[in-house]
C-alpha cells in the first residue's frame, strides 16, 4: 500500500476527518457508546503522532442521520476533547459526503498539507442517493487525495458502499474493516487514527502497516454485534 506525500496544508498540518453514521440503528447494541469512547480513548495517541508532524494534527468530525451536520472543525489535537455523537434518524450519507466536499472546496483552495485522512464509519445502508455526494466529494483536490479509510460496525453494513468510498486510495488495495464487536471497533478506530496518520507524515518506505487484530484472551462470542 504506497503512501503519497504531499506538500502543505498551512503550516504542514495533517488533516483528520471523521465522517459518523449518527442514524438511529447505532443506539442499537452499544455502537454509538463504542465510538464515543474509541475516539475519545485515541486521543492522546493521535498527540504523540502530532509530535512527528511539522505542524500539528487538526481534527475534523461530521455526523450524517436525517442531513449532515459539523461537530468539530478544524480543531488542534492538543486542545481536543470529544463530545459524544447521539443518535437519531435516518442515514444520509450522501448528504454528509456533500457537506464534506462542500468545505474542501471553500476553505483548502490552494492549501498544502500531508495527504488528509478520511475516516468513514456507518453500520447501515445510505438511505439517500450517496453516489452524486461522493463523487462531488471525490472530485475535489484534497478528496481525491486523501488516505480513505472505512470502517462497518456491525453485519448488517453495505461493503459496496464503503468499498465505493475507498475507490482507489491505495491503488485499490484497501479494503473496507468490519468491526464484529466493540472490540474491534476500538482496534479499528485507533489504527486508523494514529498508525495511518503517522504514514501520512512519514511514508518513508510507502507502506502502511496492517489492521491489528483482537488479543487471543478475549471472548468474540460474547461481544458480536
Amino acid at each position: 500500500m504506497t503512501v503519497d506525500r504531499l506538500g502543505n496544508m498551512g503550516a504542514r498540518d495533517l488533516h483528520l476527518f471523521f465522517l459518523i453514521d449518527a442514524s438511529d440503528s447505532m443506539s442499537y447494541g452499544g455502537k454509538a457508546e463504542t465510538l464515543n469512547n474509541a475516539i475519545r480513548e485515541a486521543i492522546p495517541h493521535i498527540r504523540e503522532v502530532a509530535k512527528e508532524a511539522e505542524g500539528s494534527i487538526k481534527v475534523h468530525a461530521l455526523s450524517f442521520s436525517t442531513g449532515a451536520r459539523w461537530i468539530v472543525n478544524n480543531v488542534d489535537i492538543n486542545n481536543f476533547t470529544w463530545e459524544n455523537v447521539t443518535t437519531k434518524g435516518v442515514t444520509d450519507m450522501g448528504r454528509g459526503f456533500e457537506l464534506l466536499s462542500e468545505k474542501l472546496s471553500s476553505d483548502f483552495q490552494g492549501e498544502r498539507g500531508y495527504q488528509p485522512i478520511m475516516i468513514l464509519l456507518s453500520d447501515g445502508l445510505p438511505t439517500d442517493k450517496y453516489e452524486e455526494g461522493l463523487n462531488q466529494l471525490k472530485k475535489t483536490y484534497w478528496g481525491g487525495k486523501a488516505i480513505r479509510i472505512a470502517i462497518a460496525i456491525g453485519s448488517e453494513t453495505d461493503m459496496d458502499v464503503l468499498q465505493d468510498f475507498i475507490g482507489d486510495s491505495f491503488r485499490g488495495e484497501l479494503k473496507p474493516l468490519k468491526a464484529k464487536n466493540a472490540a474491534e471497533l476500538k482496534n479499528y478506530i485507533r489504527w486508523a487514527s494514529t498508525t495511518v496518520s503517522h504514514a501520512s507524515i512519514n511514508p518513508v518506505r510507502g507502506m502502511l502497516p496492517p489492521p491489528p487484530t483482537l488479543d487471543d484472551s478475549i471472548d468474540v462470542e460474547n461481544l458480536d454485534w
